[in-house]
Formats: C-alpha cells, structure tokens, sequence
C-alpha cells in the first residue's frame, strides 16, 4: 500500500479583542505605530530594524522568542490613520504570516482599542491557535494601556 502526504487545509483564523484605555487615542497611536515601544510592550520581542515611522509603507522587522522558540517577522504598515486605525501585514521567513488591525474609538474616559489578528493556520490546528492568538492578545492589550497610561500626556481627563 503508497504512502499518503496528508495535506494541510489552510483556513484563517480571526480574533479580536477590546480595552478601554485611560488615554488619549493620540497617546494609543503613538504606543502602538512606534515599531520601538514593541521591545517594551513584550520582553519577548527585539526590534532589529525599521524604516518609516509607522506610516503606510513603514517596515520593520522584530525578532520573538518564547521559550526555545524563536520567529524573525516582517511587517508592513498597510494602513495608518492617524489616531484612527492601523493595519499591519506579517510574513515569516518570505511566507504570509497574517495581518494585525487596530482600531482606536475616542471616548470620553481615553480611548476604546479593538485588535485584529488574523492568521492562516491548519485545519487541524485551528483550535490551538485561536486559543493563543486570544491568550497572547489579551496580553498585549494589558501591554498597551499599561505603556499608553505611563506615557507623558497619557491620562485622558473626563
């Protein structure tokens, strides 16, 4: 009896998050486009180099380590509204990694953040990363209204 490669259906997987953050949607831009606040947003993260200054056309590459795992992104800003929203895309050693999606609300209390993250991913493996997509994101939120709330100019007034 041959042998059969099983084959990976690719599908998508999308999760999105929100937080309301006590600053300014100017002070959430600036935290979240600046590609160096990510060595401070997570640890894990080592920015090797950027172009732009997270304006459309903007890329920067980061360097991610979890454990014994180790990922270079590349990413490209797609999309940059001031104060707005900001569209990113991903790849993996020349390979579609996915997309991230921030939209930022005013609000009278600071700021309303919704995240997108969208990854390709295989049948099998869906759940897994939809499971880590939503525990990484929840994380990463965390990251950006504790940095938005330190940054000077960063507590909205009511």
């Amino acid at each position: 009896m041959p042998c059969t490669r099983l084959r990976a259906v690719k599908s998508t997987v999308s999760v999105t998050q929100e937080r309301r953050i006590a600053a300014t949607p100017a002070v959430v831009w600036y935290v979240i486009s600046t590609p160096e606040m990510h060595d401070r947003l997570d640890p894990r993260c080592h920015l090797e180099s950027a172009t732009g200054n997270g304006d459309v056309g903007s890329e920067y590459v980061l360097n991610v380590r979890a454990g014994l795992a180790q990922a270079r992104l590349h990413y490209v800003v797609r999309e940059a509204i001031p104060q707005t929203r900001w569209v990113a895309e991903m790849d993996r050693a020349g390979e579609y990694a996915g997309v991230q999606c921030a939209e930022l609300v005013p609000e009278t209390a600071g700021t309303l953040l919704r995240w997108t993250v969208t990854q390709p991913t295989g049948r099998l493996t869906r759940r897994l990363v939809t499971a880590w997509c939503e525990r990484e994101l929840d994380k990463w939120l965390a990251a950006i209204d504790r940095h938005s709330r330190s940054t000077p100019g960063g507590t909205a007034r009511a």
